[in-house]
């Protein structure tokens, strides 16, 4: 059985793009999306950590794929 989850569209991330990334009410880097076509995962690409205790995990040029629906994205 598929999983059920949500997809975003091509509208709500775009490539080029920087945005605040988060997950469960904390913010935890400001990152470049470089990739994204619409529906569950984008690469993106660390700009800068965000002070916390999650910050020595995320390294300026640290470059990975995110699923999308997992994490909130506004835009820097």
């Amino acid at each position: 059985m598929k999983p059920v989850h949500d997809k975003r569209s091509i509208e709500d991330v775009t490539p080029g793009h920087t945005y605040v990334v988060g997950m469960n009410g904390t913010d935890l880097y400001e990152g470049t999306v470089t990739k994204f076509h619409g529906g569950c995962w984008a690469t993106i690409r660390v700009e800068k950590a965000i002070d916390g205790p999650m910050a020595p995990h995320y390294q300026p040029g640290m470059e990975f794929d995110i699923k999308v629906a997992n994490y909130t994205l506004v835009p820097v």
